[in-house]
């Protein structure tokens, strides 16, 4: 059966996501025809998935995107489309509806408050509402994300057009025992309390909440000294970096270059630190368990919904207070805290794996193919 993937903006999270779902055994018999902006990483990526093509790659542009979908489709004439992203969804809501083109948008976004403010938020929210009703179903990537896009349009969630499959990941890639000595690649003392952080330099992620917290705790020795292994990329990284030199603090810091082995990486600290703002619905938190490191992360919309009833040690949004009292019952308790962490590492696996989202994609795809051959 033939798919196509439309993105407007193929980030770490989407790339991830075509890695693991579209790969899963469940589609071993599907096509995925992938449309997205020009991306060297992307092209790397696809080329390990057996069922996975580029057909169009454009410059950065919506125009040129949409219409090399639009030639695409109608060339090709899918079963459907299964666009990613808000913008990808929105733009080519109207013309497949019009060509009569099944179209599922997967969400990996929430909507915040402030979202629709200013003068022209009620006409933007009007002008997604009608584009959204457009398409067979918007499939967010998690139960919270479900729940805040039910509650920002309303009338869709009556229609029956918000469809939750939450997201996964390879289990099977983080059950390893492999873990890299950070302390001696950085040059870290063996006494210090090592942490890491796993992402994209953004406000969302709240990494200036980690650096506020490292100050606070070696200014103040509050314990053994804390040190952070940094896989990130993108965003505001060098506007980090210079804070942090800034404040005189870059020898607690250590920033790694990317990595295709991350169980090896998690494993090389201590506890992975999330003090996110918001999620979707997080695949690190997932990756972290399943490779049996502790959590210490925020109760985010997105996030609390993958550390609920696990050993993950939570703190309240921006709360400064909150991460260091947690990150001092941690070290006060590492011992037990690692030992939990190692005994559900199982558990972990069997909830996160991705092939129960393969498996709930595929009944969403067929519900919205039956539904369509009924209505012919």
């Amino acid at each position: 059966m033939q798919i196509v993937v439309f993105a407007r903006h193929p980030s770490g999270g989407i790339r991830t996501y075509f890695s693991y779902v579209y790969g899963d055994k469940v589609f071993k018999d599907f096509e995925f025809n992938l449309i997205a902006p020009k991306s060297s990483a992307l092209e790397s990526l696809v080329k390990r998935i057996d069922n996975v093509y580029v057909r169009e790659q454009t410059a950065e542009s919506n125009v040129r995107l949409l219409i090399a979908l639009l030639r695409f489709v109608m060339k090709k004439r899918p079963a459907l489309v299964h666009s990613h992203g808000f913008t990808a969804g929105l733009i080519s809501a109207l013309p497949l509806w019009i060509l009569r083109i099944p179209h599922i948008i997967t969400t990996h976004d929430v909507f915040m408050p402030g979202h629709f403010s200013g003068r022209l938020g009620g006409l933007k929210k009007f002008i997604m509402a009608r584009l959204f009703s457009l398409v067979n179903v918007v499939n967010p990537v998690g139960e919270d994300a479900a729940e805040n896009f039910r509650e920002t349009f309303p009338a869709l969630a009556l229609k029956g057009r918000v469809q939750a499959v939450r997201n996964g990941i390879s289990s099977q890639a983080f059950l390893g025992e492999n873990a890299r000595d950070l302390r001696k690649e950085a040059g870290i003392p063996e006494n210090a309390l090592v942490v890491g952080f796993f992402g994209r330099f953004m406000a969302q992620k709240g990494f200036g909440l980690l650096v506020d917290a490292v100050e606070r705790w070696n200014g103040a020795q509050l314990g053994r000294p804390l040190h952070v292994c940094c896989f990130g990329w993108g965003g505001f990284i060098r506007e980090e970096q210079a804070d942090i030199a800034c404040r005189k603090l870059d020898q607690y810091f250590h920033f790694f270059s990317g990595t295709d082995e991350m169980g090896a990486a998690i494993r090389g600290v201590d506890a992975v630190v999330m003090p996110s703002r918001w999620e979707a619905c997080p695949l690190l938190p997932m990756e972290v368990m399943v490779a049996g490191k502790p959590l210490i992360a925020t109760n985010c919309i997105g996030l609390k919904e993958v550390a609920e009833n696990t050993p993950a040690l939570i703190f309240d949004v921006d709360s400064l207070d909150g991460l260091l009292a947690r990150l001092s019952e941690f070290e006060e308790q590492q011992a037990g805290f690692s030992a939990q962490s190692i005994e559900f590492r199982e558990v972990a696996a069997k909830r996160f794996d991705v092939s129960a989202t393969a498996g709930n994609l595929l009944n969403v795809f067929n519900s919205v193919l039956d539904s369509t051959e009924q209505e012919k």
